[in-house]
């Protein structure tokens, strides 16, 4: 995993022999804790009519029991991901899958909506604190090719194999057992979690931590600015002329150009300087919000298409989206190997080009549609582009940065994606509203529109990534 430099302590060194004898587990435990934090985003979507009728709650005030949770993710990345690199990530990683826990457990046994909506928010803030500091931890601890690009790989694609298995374990869960089991399986698999993080990675290492403090009044504004703008993007995704929306819109761009204008004056910004000189890293931060734009949108109509038109129960929707997860468990595999061969570059603009033409092909998909002829194998090419773009523009916007930055890119990186998420379900919705009471007509622009979201991440790669990635690739 790594090399042991001249001059070093030996403690240093048994420290990294540790992590090299231990490197698969860690990888595991990491990637786990990435796939159950983003599994958390789309589970709950497949329970949702059974926690309707359990409540006897209207679609708007239910809907806060997934949006609690996905605004505050969102809005805690960034400061999440630098307070890691300043106080350290296993330390981080830590906390955060315990108060992920905690919250999981309150869901799981209370009764009234209002306290489950509030331990939605402190799960969601759970989550970003682990995701950050995981993908912190993979930045310090893999620092040379090849292994550095595979456990990128793997970690980065989790996002996908999360949305995937959430509809998959939500639906069969929700559909046998009960919604609550979802919130009681994700604290047996903290517990395990944990237990391995004390066993397997070694206390932080002062040499790796950032220094200087936390920029508080940048994470109040950035903060502030993304709770915003994701509240917007739900409620816009709703109502295009919602007036809550808007309001909340012109408070998230207030917040983040102030935000910007204090990260010039700041003695120690959130966001130092060095991170915007990299070349590549404003283009992969387009790719990953194009990308994620267009993948909610897929699970979330995918999801209704299979169900209103195509006749699927909620447990047969979860079985029908099994082969992505499965999918999204072994091709990011492959990425990760074929990056340093071939290119992060070369591999992104192969991953979107399926990956549009999947898009364009599902709006095809119509009554009478059949699974094996034609649902699963658009879902297929669906997954191989997405898994070859995130792990190739995850490893493109942490290329070059340095150990006492590794999870403030990485919440960066995760930062777009949430907010392509929130992006894409709004325009995706809007788009799709326009057709009124004709569902197929209205899933049919939906997914379009999606591809051209795919398209525009097609043509980002082409005019902004300059650099591939890779040992054997172009510059």
């Amino acid at each position: 995993m790594t090399t042991i430099r001249s001059g070093t302590s030996p403690a240093h060194q048994l420290r990294r022999t540790a992590r090299a004898r231990n490197s698969g587990a860690v990888l595991a435990i990491l990637c786990t804790a990435q796939a159950l934090d983003i599994m958390n985003l789309s589970s709950v979507n497949m329970a949702l009519p059974e926690m309707a009728r359990d409540w006897g709650a209207s679609p708007e005030r239910l809907s806060w029991v997934v949006t609690a949770y996905s605004l505050v993710f969102a809005g805690f990345l960034l400061v999440a991901g630098r307070a890691a690199d300043l106080w350290g990530r296993r330390r981080a990683l830590l906390y955060g899958m315990t108060v992920f826990a905690l919250a999981s457990a309150v869901v799981w046994t209370a009764a009234p909506l209002l306290l489950v909506v509030a331990a939605r928010a402190v799960q969601g803030a759970g989550a970003a604190v682990t995701v950050s500091a995981a993908l912190g931890l993979i930045g310090a601890l893999w620092r040379e090719e090849p292994g550095r690009s595979r456990a990128l790989g793997a970690f980065g694609a989790m996002g996908g194999v999360g949305l995937a298995f959430g509809l998959v374990v939500g639906g069969a869960l929700a559909g046998s057992i009960g919604w609550r089991a979802m919130f009681a399986l994700n604290v047996l698999v903290v517990a395990v979690l944990v237990v391995g993080v004390l066993l397997l990675i070694p206390a932080d290492d002062p040499a790796d931590r950032a220094r200087g403090g936390l920029d508080m009044p940048g994470a109040a504004l950035v903060t502030v600015g993304l709770l915003g703008l994701s509240f917007a993007l739900t409620r816009l995704g709703g109502d295009a002329a919602d007036g809550t929306g808007w309001a909340s819109a012109v408070v998230a761009v207030g917040s983040l150009g102030g935000f910007a204008r204090w990260q010039r004056r700041a003695a120690e910004p959130l966001v130092p300087p060095t991170a915007w000189k990299r070349p590549d890293l404003a283009a992969a931060l387009t790719v990953a919000v194009l990308m994620y734009a267009g993948w909610v949108g897929v699970n979330y109509f995918a999801a209704l298409l299979l169900q209103n038109v195509l006749g699927y129960s909620p447990l047969g929707t979860g079985v029908a989206f099994l082969p992505l997860a499965v999918g999204g468990t072994l091709l990011p595999l492959v990425a990760g190997r074929l990056v340093p061969r071939v290119g992060a570059r070369r591999l992104m603009l192969f991953g979107l080009s399926c990956y549009t033409t999947g898009l364009a092909l599902f709006s095809l998909v119509g009554p009478g549609a059949g699974y094996w002829t034609v649902v699963l194998p658009l879902l297929l090419v669906l997954i191989v582009g997405l898994s070859q773009t995130f792990v190739s523009a995850n490893i493109t916007a942490l290329s070059g940065v340095g150990a006492d930055e590794q999870a403030l890119a990485g919440a960066m990186f995760n930062t777009a994606l949430q907010i392509g998420g929130g992006l894409g379900l709004a325009v995706l919705s809007t788009v799709a509203g326009t057709a009124g009471d004709d569902l197929p007509a209205g899933y049919r622009y939906a997914f379009l529109a999606a591809a051209g979201m795919a398209l525009a991440g097609l043509v980002t790669v082409l005019v902004g990534v300059r650099h591939s990635g890779g040992r054997g690739a172009e510059n």
